[in-house]
């Protein structure tokens, strides 16, 4: 969760886990992503790789 001019942000996988739980859970993906402050689109990708057992980490 770095970001500096120019450089994407970094997340851990452990972070990503969570983050697709939490949706996987019934919340909503918007609001979700609101409040661990990342774009929908990528909680949105997150989710879609984590279905295809492709998630991955920094």
């Amino acid at each position: 969760m770095v970001r500096g001019k120019g450089k994407r942000a970094a997340y851990t996988l452990e972070y990503k886990v969570e983050a697709v739980r939490l949706i996987q859970g019934g919340q909503a993906c918007s609001v979700t992503a609101k409040v661990l402050g990342i774009p929908k689109q990528t909680l949105e990708n997150w989710v879609r790789l984590a279905a295809k057992g492709k998630l991955a980490g920094a």
